[in-house]
């Protein structure tokens, strides 16, 4: 039961119901997660004598533990309330699932789990699409929210349309993946989801400088010239484009001039103060959540803060960045710096080291988009998109290692699997003893 096949199987067999389900039930995917978790222990308590814990083990389990670790101080000082520490416990619980992957992985596998990275991603690309346009077509919503609030939808299948288009050089499957990338865009737009939208341009920018060498001037003229087309047409096309950049356009101007009152990204602004305020009063380890409802009601009428700042539970900064910065201080900060920011440094290292390995792209590409979706949204506080995130970096992480060492043993004219690491390495070395 506890052996290397049936371990990458479920594994994999894990990967694809989470994309397939991320978006399309009201069943949440960190439970099928968690059902993976339980049995990775009982795996790595089967295997313990071949377990050979690893510096970059380390690292990752450290980097998984960052988040809960943060929060530790203002967990104390609110009384032991576990609100502060279950998002970050919840990326820990995807610890034993590393070790389990990292375990049994072997280069036989890579083709296998990009299948069913595809396959995933598609079906939950297809579900999101087909979702929100029965709730925003059928159902008459203003807009699709799934079965969730409406941005944390948006941001899920933004995540998918990412996700796909990063796996789409490589595949054997490029007009399927297409059709899903386009349908996950469909969804993010009938979410409303300014964040996951900005997303978008914002990302494609990055790709274009890190490609532009590659797309010389033809290629960087149709790729400008498809997304103006693409994002022209929207606007033309789709009312919840329109309305969402003029509602933009319209804000941004009011705060040029200074005004901060009943318009979404005024608010933010007040909400950011706030938790400048609080850090201020506490730049170390933050302040609970309890304080800053203070903090926020004692500054209100001063600057720019309104009494609706005050109405605000927990002072919920409506971003990852301010968020942590009010509660979690400097210490937060760096966590925050290493879970959020460092993985995207990591898989960016790695493409440019060997731009062959498609899992890499995928991994910047994926976590790329994840810190833009935090400027504007505490994403990863809601326990299933933290678990989800987590999840996903793990699983593109052990893929793009194997992906690595099969390209390295190419190279000197090994088959790639020809030297396995990890179970089946420990596994003979126990057996020589």
């Amino acid at each position: 039961m506890f052996e290397g096949k049936m371990a990458v199987r479920l594994s994999l067999a894990a990967t694809v119901v989470v994309l397939a389900l991320l978006v399309a039930t009201p069943l949440r995917v960190h439970v099928f997660v968690a059902l993976l978790m339980l049995y990775a222990i009982g795996f790595l308590v089967a295997n313990r004598g071949r377990l050979v814990i690893q510096r970059v083990d380390i690292v990752v389990m450290v980097l998984l533990s960052l988040y809960a670790a943060s929060h530790l101080p203002v967990f104390i000082m609110s009384g032991m309330s576990w609100r502060y520490l279950s998002p970050g416990l919840h990326m820990v619980a995807v610890i034993p699932i590393y070790l389990m992957l990292r375990m049994a992985m072997a280069s036989s596998w890579l083709g296998h789990f990009r299948s069913g990275l595809e396959l995933g991603a598609l079906l939950g690309a297809v579900s999101g699409a087909l979702l929100a346009a029965y709730q925003v077509y059928l159902q008459g919503a203003h807009q699709a929210d799934g079965f969730m609030f409406h941005i944390n939808f948006g941001y899920l299948v933004a995540s998918l349309f990412f996700l796909l288009v990063a796996l789409i050089p490589g595949s054997q499957r490029r007009g399927w993946l297409l059709l899903g990338a386009v349908c996950a865009l469909l969804a993010t737009i009938l979410s409303t989801s300014r964040g996951a939208l900005f997303a978008i341009p914002l990302v494609g920018l990055f790709l274009l400088v890190l490609h532009w060498r590659q797309l010389r001037s033809r290629g960087l003229a149709l790729w400008l010239v498809g997304f103006v087309v693409l994002w022209g047409a929207s606007y033309v096309v789709m009312p919840q484009v329109e309305n969402r950049i003029d509602v933009t356009v319209e804000e941004v101007a009011k705060l040029t001039q200074g005004e901060y009152r009943n318009n979404s990204a005024g608010g933010r602004v007040q909400l950011w103060v706030g938790a400048l305020e609080a850090f201020k009063q506490s730049p170390w380890v933050g302040l609970t959540y309890d304080e800053r409802e203070a903090v926020n009601a004692s500054i209100v009428e001063t600057s720019i803060l309104t009494p609706w700042t005050a109405s605000i539970s927990r002072g919920h900064a409506h971003s990852q960045y301010f968020e942590t910065l009010a509660t979690g201080g400097i210490v937060g900060m760096v966590a925050l710096f290493f879970y959020l920011i460092f993985p995207g440094y990591y898989f960016l290292h790695g493409y440019l080291a060997d731009r062959r390995n498609g899992f890499h792209f995928a991994g910047l590409v994926f976590s790329l988009a994840f810190a833009i979706f935090c400027l504007s949204e505490v994403a990863l506080q809601h326990e299933m998109i933290g678990t989800y995130y987590a999840f996903m970096l793990v699983v593109l992480f052990v893929l793009a290692r194997q992906q690595q060492q099969a390209l390295a043993l190419a190279a000197v004219g090994e088959p790639a699997g020809s030297r396995e690491p990890g179970w089946a390495a420990a596994m003979a070395k126990e057996t020589a003893k």
